[in-house]
């Protein structure tokens, strides 16, 4: 992660989103939303796998997924598909789609109540529902669709079969993915309903904590950091944590933490958390209920940073800027620095209690004090000798640049000056620590294109501040960048640069985005523009596709990711291998080895055959219309596959009726010979 450029070492960690630019306010949510009401009725809903049978959970509401809450709880079907899936309550069919990933084949129920339950990663559905499915994907010639019925047109009565439980879509292993969502689209907690087919009697648990520094002016352990710690869990069945803790100004608090299900060996979420500072509230979340269209907001209530480095999904204990979700009590709401934040300031020793809760009312608490941290007052600001080079790192925190320098010259640490166009200001050491001098500069007071610390001179690649809630547009000779008015959650301290060998770099994957950031890539010397795209490209080399369109020596395309951008071309077509033709079935593999499959079409003597696919299987299989009718013998299969980059593959076979297999001859036995 670190580059020597001159006498530096330059890591540029996370330039990017932190608190509001100066004299902005926290965004209401989301049309003004009223708060959500919850109607419920326990025993309105039967449980709709097994009923009346003891089930276990492997996922729950509210769970932390990539970029999404879970929506609603994963029931497990004993890792085995095909098991009845029942309709929870009277109502009718509102919608059935099929999607290659996400939630599979589904189905949506409308209730009289109002509200909506959903059925998902089904294997198939019931006859009726499963003969209108296919029927309408042959007419549209479709393998993904998306039908509204009318209202009535397949009423359910409680407790019918609509379909079979399965692993379809972006499930990892079968199960019944069940929501209730009322009539506004709020995701409504099942557990709520009292399912007596549920048990729970463990309580959640801690993994992990972290604690941050938000301000120039705030420390933890004599630094400017995030630390993060182990609680012990104790005799009483409390937490402790065993490592001391100084911390000074205003903090943030994250939790790693889980809860399990009687008789489930998997993790699930955390339905509530509550922060006090010396028996004060000062924060609970609360996942009863959330806006469906709301769930991206996951990436601003989580440490976001922290899932895309080490994969571990930490709970804010406050409300970052930035962060809509109405899911959130906190101490004065109306001070947006505050909102959650601890307020360290009096040099007193404070008593922080973290308490979890899931939603059979079983807890688990986590007790520790935090000492007064003195090191900015008190700590010499002086440096040992050194005659090594000079050598700095970079990173941003929230609305913080964190410069640290090693090995100056110098007993006392200069002043770095900053480059910001034509003015040269300077700012002073904020401390020294391990033998660094450190640099915290506030990001919404300076926006540095290069800082000098000594003898060294290192570029940030700070462009300008990007606000949210507005159009904005940055241009230079390579790109121009075009964010709408909900791509950024946060203000984005801009940070571009072309990369060696022709790449493009627009922050870090550690920064989340809202909506798509849309890019226009000036970008000379492509010669198969055809079959060139963006990709992510991260720094162990994975690529992901992005895609965009050329026009003349411009590529455009969107992206709901910052990072590292390149070029690359896809000139091998995908990879398709017929497994199986036979008059009961067709079936083959597809692949691809760099932009991935965008479509594929089989036809079975020049008429359409609609093919099921499992992505993550990457296997396709006949489902024809009439599943009583044959293919004929001797019919010709032509499949077409094709990846994002345009190139196509068919392959053509012929439907054989397999010949018996021979029985094996009798070895003829030895005879004996008779004695005489």
């Amino acid at each position: 992660m670190k580059n020597r450029i001159a006498l530096f070492f330059l890591s540029i960690a996370s330039l990017g989103t932190g608190f509001l630019a100066s004299g902005q306010t926290p965004k209401p949510a989301p049309n003004n939303r009223p708060p959500i009401r919850q109607v419920v009725v326990p025993g309105y809903f039967m449980f709709p796998i097994q009923p009346g049978g003891q089930n276990s959970l492997s996922g729950g509401m509210g769970d932390l997924r990539a970029n999404h809450f879970h929506a609603g709880l994963d029931i497990r079907t004993g890792g085995r598909e095909g098991l009845p899936v029942y309709a929870a309550a009277d109502g009718y069919v509102s919608r059935i789609a099929v999607f290659t990933g996400g939630y599979g084949n589904v189905i949506f129920l409308k209730h009289p109540n109002g509200m909506t339950t959903v059925y998902g990663h089904l294997k198939t559905l019931n006859d009726t529902l499963g003969t209108y499915l296919r029927s309408e994907q042959y007419r549209k010639q479709t393998f993904e669709i998306d039908l509204r019925p009318a209202p009535g047109q397949y009423p359910v009565r409680k407790g019918d079969i609509i379909a079979l439980s399965g692993n379809t879509g972006g499930s990892g292993g079968p199960h019944l993915h069940f929501e209730i969502r009322d009539e506004r689209d709020n995701l409504i907690n099942p557990l709520l309903y009292n399912f007596r087919e549920l048990r729970d009697e463990v309580p959640p648990y801690f993994e992990r904590i972290a604690l941050r520094t938000l301000t120039t002016g705030s420390r933890l352990n004599g630094e400017y950091t995030r630390q993060s710690f182990a609680p012990v869990r104790r005799a009483d069945g409390s937490y402790g944590l065993n490592q001391p803790i100084t911390a000074s100004g205003l903090i943030g608090l994250e939790i790693l933490a889980y809860d399990k299900t009687t008789g489930s060996p998997y993790r699930n979420g955390i339905n509530c958390v509550e922060v006090k500072l010396d028996g004060r509230e000062m924060f609970t979340y609360n996942m009863d209920s959330f806006p469906h269209e709301e769930t991206r907001f996951i990436n601003v209530h989580m440490d976001y940073e922290t899932e895309r480095l080490f994969g571990q999904r930490y709970h804010r204990c406050y409300v970052a800027d930035g962060n809509q979700l109405s899911l959130y009590h906190t101490d004065q709401p109306h001070i947006p620095a505050r909102r959650g934040r601890l307020p360290l300031m009096d040099g007193k020793p404070h008593d922080v209690t973290v308490t979890l809760f899931d939603s059979y009312q079983n807890s688990a608490v986590l007790r520790f004090t935090v000492q007064p941290d003195s090191s900015a007052t008190d700590l010499p600001l002086s440096l040992k000798p050194s005659n090594q080079a000079e050598a700095a790192t970079i990173t941003t925190d929230q609305n913080v640049l964190k410069l640290a320098v090693r090995n100056l010259p110098d007993s006392l640490p200069p002043a770095a000056r900053l480059f910001e166009g034509k003015k040269v200001s300077e700012q002073p050491v904020s401390y020294v620590h391990n033998n660094a001098a450190v640099y915290l500069i506030d990001l919404n007071t300076h926006l540095p294109e290069a800082v000098m610390v000594g003898a060294g001179r290192v570029a940030t690649n700070l462009k300008k501040r990007v606000i949210p809630g507005r159009d904005e547009t940055y241009e230079d000779g390579t790109v121009s960048l075009n964010f709408g008015a909900k791509t950024l959650f946060d203000t984005l301290y801009l940070a571009v640069r072309s990369l060696p060998g022709g790449g493009l770099e627009i922050n870090q994957n550690t920064i989340p985005l809202n909506e798509p950031l849309g890019v226009v890539w000036n970008t000379a010397g492509v010669a198969d523009t055809s079959r060139t795209k963006a990709y992510l490209v991260d720094k162990v080399g994975r690529e992901r596709y992005v895609g965009g369109s050329w026009q003349k020596n411009k590529l455009s395309f969107k992206t709901r990711e910052l990072g590292r951008f390149q070029l690359l071309t896809d000139a091998t077509p995908p990879q398709a291998q017929f497994l199986s033709l036979q008059p009961n079935g067709i079936s083959a593999r597809i692949t691809d080895d760099r932009s991935g499959i965008r479509s594929f079409r089989a036809m079975v003597d020049g008429q359409w055959l609609l093919m099921q696919y499992d992505y993550k299987r990457a296997l396709l299989w006949s489902d024809k219309l009439n599943a009583d009718e044959p293919f004929p013998d001797g019919a010709e299969v032509l499949l077409e596959v094709t990846d994002n980059a345009g190139n196509v593959t068919s392959v053509q076979g012929v439907v054989s009726v397999p010949k018996p297999k021979a029985k094996p001859k009798a070895k003829p036995t030895a005879r004996k010979k008779r004695r005489r």
